[in-house]
C-alpha cells in the first residue's frame, strides 16, 4: 500500500459532530449530580435498612417497601444519565422518590431522609 491510499489523519470530518445514535439537533443531557448521587446513596441506605428489618422476627414486613424503594431508586439513578427526554420523563418520579425518602424516617432510616432532603433542594437542576 502506498501513502496515497490511506486517509489523511489531519483532515477534520465535515459536518457537525454529535453522539452516535442521538438524533441530530438533540440537546445534551443535563448535569444532575445533585439529584443522582443522593438518589443512589438513598437507594443503598434503603436496601441496607431493609436487610436490617428482615433480620427481626416480628417486623420483617417493614423492610419490603424499603427494599422496593431502594431498587427503584438505583434503577432511576442509571436512567438519569441518559438523554434529556428521559430525564424530563423521570422528573416527577424523582420528586416522588425524594418525598418517600423523607418519609423513611418513620422506619428509622435517617441517612435516606437526609438524601431525600438534598434531592428536593437540588430538584431545580431539572430546570437548567
Amino acid at each position: 500500500m502506498s501513502q496515497f491510499d490511506q486517509p489523511d489523519p489531519s483532515a477534520a470530518p465535515a459536518g457537525p459532530q454529535h453522539a452516535p445514535g442521538a438524533p441530530v439537533g438533540a440537546l445534551p443531557p443535563r448535569e444532575l449530580s445533585g439529584v443522582r448521587i443522593p438518589m443512589l446513596l438513598a437507594g443503598i441506605f434503603n436496601c441496607m435498612a431493609a436487610l436490617g428489618w428482615f433480620g427481626t422476627c416480628f417486623l420483617f414486613f417493614l423492610g419490603i417497601p424499603l427494599l422496593a424503594l431502594g431498587i427503584f431508586e438505583i434503577i432511576t439513578f442509571t436512567k438519569l444519565g441518559e438523554s434529556r427526554a428521559t430525564q424530563d420523563a423521570l422528573r416527577s418520579k424523582c420528586r416522588t422518590f425524594a418525598i418517600l425518602d423523607i418519609c423513611a424516617i418513620l422506619l428509622f432510616n435517617l441517612p435516606a431522609m437526609v438524601c431525600g432532603i438534598i434531592q428536593m433542594v437540588n430538584h431545580k437542576q431539572f430546570d437548567e
